[in-house]
């Protein structure tokens, strides 16, 4: 098995010179022997299917907490039964306003994936983060149980560069069959995992599929395979 290097980073369009996402890249290289060992990651074609997954989740490291900065229009697109048209204009960006994140959180996510309803705050605390974008407070906490720390307390820590590479591999694996589908180099099943939580047949269904192809493509690539 080839273990990451700065090099495949820079090849596939990380932009390590960032020093936020050069901290998160040094984590994820310092710590990857350890944690594919750990979580049964033996092969090169498992590595570049997981990089690929995750390079689309994260925007290459670009984007490790989950942005809110909606429009009115994106918000109403992207969550079509949980903002009102006044709420989207509220709540949006607008030239007038930005974006009221917290609230958007609130609503895009409260009361549900375990998360308390508003005013609880849970929807903007447990928003999208790290390396896969683990999100809602059931998320959270099972994410914590696997890898042993105290996700809801401290929410950051998924997306903490000492921390990010293995919660990433631990959700990543915990999918069944997950590594198995990547030996088959499937990558609908792989994507559909990730980002609609089963299997599907249509990748129209899933977000991003097009960017996961092209970063499987580059991964690949880098790998020679």
């Amino acid at each position: 098995m080839k273990l990451l290097t700065l090099a495949d980073f820079k090849a596939t369009r990380w932009q390590v010179q960032d020093k936020a996402i050069g901290a998160i890249v040094n984590g994820m290289i310092a710590t990857q022997e350890i944690v594919f060992a750990k979580y049964g990651i033996t092969q090169d074609l498992e590595i570049v299917h997981f990089m690929a997954q995750i390079s689309e989740e994260c925007g290459r490291g670009t984007e490790m907490t989950e942005s809110l900065d909606y429009t009115p229009a994106k918000l109403l697109k992207q969550w079509k039964t949980h903002f009102t048209s006044l709420q989207a204009q509220n709540y949006g960006r607008t030239k007038d306003h930005p974006a009221n994140q917290k609230m958007i959180g609130e609503l895009a996510y409260g009361g549900r994936m375990g998360n308390a309803p508003a005013p609880a705050e849970d929807g903007y605390n447990f928003r999208g983060r790290g390396l896969i974008q683990t999100t809602g407070r059931d998320g959270y906490t099972t994410l914590g149980k696997r890898v042993g720390l105290d996700l809801v307390k401290s929410p950051e820590l998924v997306s903490d560069s000492t921390h990010a590479l293995e919660c990433a591999v631990a959700e990543f694996v915990h999918y069944p069959n997950m590594l198995k589908y990547c030996l088959d180099d499937n990558l609908l099943a792989v994507s559909a995992l990730i980002n609609v939580g089963h299997l599907v047949n249509d990748p129209n269904q899933i977000n991003g599929y097009n960017e996961r192809a092209a970063e499987l493509k580059r991964w690949k690539r880098q790998y020679g395979i």
